[in-house]
């Protein structure tokens, strides 16, 4: 990207794909002022906070469309890069683990197809990896590229970067709408009055399509998709070690020895009560699957809501409308496509143009298909 000292641009949205744009952006020489309603990074209800971490190019798109399955696998295979810069930016660690992924199986339960990256390995081999799984084991399927992060570091070490790039943080300030200037997009109207930009990136994740019709803009549809999770005390010896997929949920564990188990997957729209019926069912999966699991303590039951396009991918670039960037729709996908994404929002936002691999999900494809 060039260097664009003089532009003056606003992200809205204190979640990682407004984060990772804002750092790119300031990177490249923008002047930059990141809102949010709320605390930054964002929490209550915000997708990161409450996400798993999990970077699964290979098991978690096994069945994508092609478009979103390349995505994917260049964002996995930019994520290295991304960490260790991040980490260096930004003097502290995201947790960034490559231990690879299991999706085991159990007694009474198919093997599903492999795919590419995945091979199937039988109950021994998956129990060398994990002796912790629960003796019914059959086997399981072994992806040994895969990664996870921890989300919330993540998301504080891009607050960090952010800063030492120049960023200004404006936490405390909802954006009621954007504001019109000729035949786009001036700035943002807040709860403390009107400022002006040059461009306003919009990665405010499920309220995106609010804040459209607020401003009476054209643009695609987000609905919000509520998982639930919860997490648990880990102690010096976790009962696992990597990534693990079992019937009805995920178990994840991260550096400082916390273990995340999700998630549920919920059409109720901005609902973040938690369900805490739903939650125990997804720890019975997980003891299920880990039985050592039943032993550790809580430590936090939790929701986000994920936002969701119409098509289940992602919505990057213009609406038809001069000087606004969209950075949404990833759904369960923020944290694996995290790097491309603010890659191909401060591109747009700086030269008007997607890189090649985003362009399939331009978010102009909704508008251009209603008009």
């Amino acid at each position: 990207m060039r260097q664009r000292g003089s532009m003056k641009i606003a992200v809205v949205g204190g979640g990682v794909a407004g984060l990772g744009t804002a750092w790119r952006l300031g990177q490249a020489g923008a002047t930059v002022t990141l809102f949010d309603g709320g605390v930054i990074p964002a929490r209550g209800g915000a997708a990161t906070w409450a996400s798993g971490g999990m970077i699964c190019a290979r098991l978690e798109m096994r069945d994508a469309p092609a478009p979103l399955k390349a995505f994917a696998l260049n964002a996995r295979a930019a994520w290295p890069g991304f960490a260790g810069e991040l980490a260096r930016k930004a003097q502290t660690e995201t947790g960034y683990v490559e231990r690879g992924a299991l999706h085991a199986v159990f007694v009474g339960e198919p093997f599903p197809e492999p795919g590419e990256g995945v091979e199937l390995i039988d109950a021994n081999a998956a129990r060398a990896l994990e002796p912790g799984l629960a003796p019914d084991l059959r086997g399981a399927s072994w992806a040994q590229g895969e990664a996870h992060v921890d989300p919330r570091w993540l998301a504080l070490a891009l607050v960090r970067a952010c800063r030492a790039a120049g960023v200004t943080f404006a936490p405390g300030t909802r954006v009621l709408r954007l504001a019109p200037h000729g035949d786009g997009v001036g700035g943002v109207v807040t709860d403390k009055g009107l400022l002006r930009f040059d461009h306003v990136v919009l990665a405010a994740g499920a309220w995106t399509s609010e804040l459209l019709a607020a401003s009476d803009l054209p643009g695609p549809r987000l609905r919000p998709v509520k998982g639930q999770m919860l997490s648990l005390a880990g102690g010096a010896a976790p009962p696992v070690s990597r990534l693990v997929w079992a019937p009805g949920c995920y178990i994840i564990p991260h550096a400082d020895g916390h273990i995340l188990i999700g998630a549920t997957q919920e059409e109720t729209g901005f609902d973040t009560g938690l369900d805490h019926a739903a939650i125990d069912r997804l720890k019975d999966h997980a003891v299920r699957a880990v039985p050592a699991l039943a032993e550790l303590p809580e430590i936090e039951r939790f929701a986000g809501l994920r936002p969701a396009s119409d098509d289940g991918l992602p919505l990057l670039g213009g609406v038809g409308v001069e000087h606004l960037t969209l950075a949404s729709g990833q759904f369960r996908n923020g944290i694996l496509l995290a790097p491309l994404i603010a890659d191909a929002a401060a591109q747009h936002a700086l030269e008007n143009r997607l890189p090649p691999v985003a362009r399939p999900f331009t978010a102009a494809r909704f508008t251009v298909a209603a008009a």
